[in-house]
């Protein structure tokens, strides 16, 4: 409940920012930082909440179709049905095509695919010890930027990801979709209050150390809330 009320007043101060400056262009050439305020994990039905899940993260424009991005998650998570204990780590490097459909005015609007390597760690830790699964994969990132405002944007992406592409044997073959919603609020040219909601699912062909090992799925929630620096 906290976290949707810290939300929402992010939103309605977003929507009642006015200014007489005109409006800068979409921006992808900055760096942030954001930190869960809400982060939780579905694993056969059991919930289990993060208190340490932050992302940090950026990207560069380096021409006006092209830009270059990169993301790395980190949470930790309980397990007490299963007494067990999860860290997970996603890395994402990239490249992104910018296709713009609206530009200039107030209201710009940018479609967006890419294509990333990823890598991501998985450590399962039990009382009787624990285990690291750590593989790199392929990405496919996809959607929407807008002005809606002066100075206030949004974004829509659904980022599709595979580590079981390379075949060279993984001991846990894994892919995921999430679905991604952004907000930012620029309170000057240079910095901005950022906001995101992630939502989508992981699925292990296979998790070791859990009750059933066997094709697992992990549906998992976050709302973050930081700021960002933005370079032009």
């Amino acid at each position: 409940m906290k976290s949707k009320v810290i939300v929402a007043a992010f939103l309605v101060i977003a929507a009642t920012a006015v200014s007489a400056e005109d409006r800068q262009p979409l921006s992808y050439t900055f760096i942030d930082a954001e930190y869960a305020i809400d982060s939780a994990i579905e694993i056969y039905g059991d919930s289990s909440d993060s208190d340490n899940a932050f992302s940090v993260g950026g990207s560069w424009q380096i021409s006006r179709r092209f830009v270059l991005w990169g993301r790395y998650n980190s949470a930790s998570y309980d397990l007490p049905n299963f007494g067990e204990h999860l860290n997970l780590k996603l890395g994402t490097i990239g490249a992104l095509y910018r296709l713009p459909i609206r530009e200039g005015g107030d209201s710009p609007l940018d479609f967006v695919v890419g294509l990333s390597y990823e890598h991501q760690s998985t450590d399962i830790l039990t009382q009787l010890g624990g285990d690291t699964f750590s593989d790199p994969g392929i990405g496919l990132r996809t959607g929407v930027k807008a002005g809606i405002a002066r100075h206030f944007d949004v974004a829509a992406y659904l980022h599709y990801f595979d580590y079981g592409v390379f075949g060279r044997g993984f001991r846990n073959y894994l892919d995921g979709l999430f679905f991604e919603l952004g907000a930012e609020l620029q309170l000057t040219r240079r910095f901005s209050l950022i906001g995101t909601y992630l939502t989508g699912e992981l699925d292990y062909y296979e998790l070791p150390g859990l009750e059933r090992p066997v094709e697992v799925e992990v549906d998992r929630d976050e709302i973050r809330l930081g700021v960002r620096f933005n370079f032009r």
